[in-house]
């Protein structure tokens, strides 16, 4: 069963360092290799570089928690692992 969370904040900054990726993390620890290429991930990127927007979230569970999502792997994961198309 999935934690309640409570979202703290959601915004859309510009990196001001490279920072690594969570929803590239995310991925690489919850899908096999053979899966990852069966649903079209194999090309996701580690790491978000300076000067690169990405959706930076916040949000408290039993802690405080954040993460960095490049907007491409952000992209890309909507796509081919939650099968959900932007118009």
């Amino acid at each position: 069963m999935a934690k309640k969370f409570t979202l703290l904040k959601r915004t859309y900054p510009i990196s001001q360092i490279d920072r690594p990726c969570d929803g590239y993390k995310y991925i690489m620890e919850n899908t096999t290799e053979e899966k990852r290429k069966e649903l079209g991930l194999e090309n996701l990127k580690e790491t978000i570089v300076k000067g690169e927007k990405y959706i930076y979230q916040a949000a408290k569970e039993d802690k405080f928690k954040y993460s960095c999502i490049s907007m491409e792997n952000f992209e890309i994961i909507r796509l081919n692992f939650f099968g959900e198309k932007d118009d």
